[in-house]
């Protein structure tokens, strides 16, 4: 196990952000209040030192935040724009700072602990003695779980091929955690039409739910469970050896429910129609990384407002709707194009 500290320019953490995830236990983004978030701003313009945050590094160029997710969105929405703070006495948003001011944030640096080869032990304690609360995330605690949804979750959907091969950490159940997001919303979607929040205690009551079918509720449940393979086999057609490619669940989440939409459309897609979907995914998603790594110098605005609904609440019910309904228009704007909206 390392641990080392590093100095991070505000700059740096905006180029950063698609490669900066944060685990289920942490609080949802906008906790602070703005007076809190304005009260941060403030002390970056007069260079007061704001407390260290803690990243674990999780592969070569990702990191999961243990420790300052609240000071990062707070920092994330002024640059976006999203509330404004009192300079020499006038409310301004970011993007209406001379550039001098503009240049001033970005410079500002944070103190950042990177910790690398860290076991969950080391992690588990880490997070007590920082007062972060929970604990177990969300797959560690239905991992306890039992049933049928359970045993389906963790027992033959992650030996499915396209899951395999995904490119998101398997470490503490992160990729059955993704299947258990997948199958909650497919289920809820079949039955009402809508799709579903993806917290720990909405996952738990769905397994609960599904614990021992029924009746009815087992011929649907059977139904359901085929579905979502012959989906899951579909994804692997179109992708291949390329799903390492994909390494956000968020994103993934709704590839999955998309192409599950349009197979029920449109029965089974073809080969042509498997290498255009494919193309697509793969494009926008390396398109995402680029405008992230854009940072400040970032052109599609599109591209921007997609990565906010990946990467803010992004399992709550809201943003997974809004998800969908971008990759739709999205889709149709490139199967006319060929072009990533936008660009």
């Amino acid at each position: 196990m390392k641990r080392k500290v590093e100095n991070w320019s505000i700059e740096r953490i905006v180029k950063e952000r698609t490669r900066i995830s944060f685990p289920e236990y942490q609080r949802q983004p906008n906790l602070w209040s703005e007076g809190k978030k304005i009260l941060l701003i403030d002390s970056i313009f007069q260079d007061i030192d704001i407390p260290k945050l803690y990243f674990n590094k999780t592969t070569k160029d990702s990191y999961e935040v243990v420790d300052g997710q609240q000071r990062l969105w707070s920092i994330w929405d002024y640059l976006d724009d999203g509330y404004v703070c009192k300079i020499n006495g006038t409310a301004k948003k970011f993007s209406a700072l001379t550039p001098d001011r503009k240049t001033q944030i970005k410079n500002y640096e944070l103190q950042i602990t990177v910790i690398e080869n860290a076991d969950d032990d080391y992690l588990r304690e880490l997070f007590i003695r920082l007062q972060l609360g929970l604990l177990l995330i969300t797959g560690e605690k239905l991992h306890a779980a039992t049933g049928k949804m359970k045993d389906f979750v963790f027992a033959k959907l992650p030996k499915d091929a396209f899951i395999a091969k995904l490119g998101i950490p398997a470490r503490r159940y992160a990729k059955e955690t993704l299947c258990a997001q997948i199958c909650i919303n497919s289920f809820r979607h079949a039955r009402l039409g809508t799709f579903a929040r993806t917290r720990y205690e909405d996952l738990q009551y769905f397994f609960q739910e599904y614990e021992r079918p029924q009746g009815g509720q087992l011929d649907f449940f059977q139904t359901q469970t085929k579905k979502i393979e012959r989906t899951m086999e579909q994804l692997w057609q179109c992708f291949g050896e390329k799903t390492k490619e994909l390494k956000n669940r968020s994103y993934v989440l709704s590839v999955y429910l998309f192409l599950e939409e349009t197979m029920q459309q449109n029965k089974p897609i073809s080969q042509a129609q498997q290498k255009m979907f494919s193309e697509f995914i793969l494009k926008l998603w390396r398109r995402l990384r680029e405008e992230a790594a854009a940072g400040f110098d970032r052109r599609n605005r599109e591209l921007y407002s997609f990565e906010t609904l990946v990467s803010s609440a992004p399992g709550e019910r809201y943003q997974i709707e809004r998800r969908h309904t971008k990759l739709e228009e999205y889709y149709t704007y490139y199967q006319k194009t060929e072009k990533i909206k936008g660009d």
